[in-house]
């Protein structure tokens, strides 16, 4: 309690002296910019967070859209599933 009390008793006797309190007011506008660059940041990670979780998201489910198979004259597909003797190789 005793340190508590020192220390709001050093910082109340700090705002107090006006070189003190002209010092503070020069360093706002830098530390105002600092708060401005910290919430861009901030928001910037979010985004490459974000970004980085769908990419892993659609790496991860890449298998799940692949097709195995041929295409026909049509461009249409045909797949090797059940098909076993359907195919003529060219030599």
């Amino acid at each position: 309690m005793d340190e508590k009390l020192d220390a709001i008793t050093s910082l109340e006797s700090a705002l107090a002296d006006p070189e003190m309190r002209a010092m503070i007011a020069d360093h706002q506008s830098i530390l105002q910019s600092i708060a401005l660059s910290a919430s861009e940041n901030a928001a910037h990670f979010v985004a490459v967070r974000n970004g980085l979780r769908h990419a892993i998201d659609r790496l991860q489910s890449l298998h799940a859209s692949a097709y195995v198979g041929s295409y026909g004259r049509d461009g249409g597909k045909v797949p090797f599933t059940e098909v076993t003797g359907q195919f003529r190789k060219k030599a």
